[in-house]
């Protein structure tokens, strides 16, 4: 229950790894986005799943 009492930010594994998947999905979709489509497609899917982790990790 400690996490929802606001005891300040915790900034575990998952949330540094959500940081690290949105910063790789926003650098592929800025570098591929006008070579490949399947690849500015897996940057947006990586930033997406990056925010979930960051947003809602431990």
């Amino acid at each position: 229950m400690g996490r929802f009492c606001g005891n300040g930010p915790n900034f575990g594994g998952t949330r540094t790894l959500g940081i690290v998947l949105m910063v790789v999905g926003v650098l592929l979709f800025l570098i591929f986005v006008p070579d490949w489509v399947w690849t500015s497609a897996l940057g947006v899917v990586l930033i997406s799943v990056g925010f979930l982790l960051w947003r809602f990790g431990e």
